[in-house]
């Protein structure tokens, strides 16, 4: 982006900005990289859910299993 300055009827300056692709073409590569970029994140969050996070990595826990585990615990401080 190129600034661009103009004097208002007011006598006020302000300021433009040129967008235009043919102005400044860095900016398509520097999107382009930045979209890859996210993508590849994406893809490896994706990945280490369904590694270690999915549905199918938890263990059901019920009360049973629960009050057990619960009951050990406080004999083991006890001794």
């Amino acid at each position: 982006m190129v600034p661009l300055l103009s004097l208002c009827a007011e006598g006020q300056v302000r300021s433009t900005t040129d967008t235009s692709a043919a102005a400044e073409p860095w900016r398509r590569i520097l999107r382009r990289h930045l979209t890859v970029l996210l993508v590849i994140k994406l893809a490896a969050l994706t990945l280490l859910w369904a590694l270690f996070f999915s549905p199918a990595h938890r263990t059901s826990v019920d009360a049973a299993t629960a009050g057990r585990h619960l009951t050990a615990a406080a004999q083991d401080e006890r001794r």
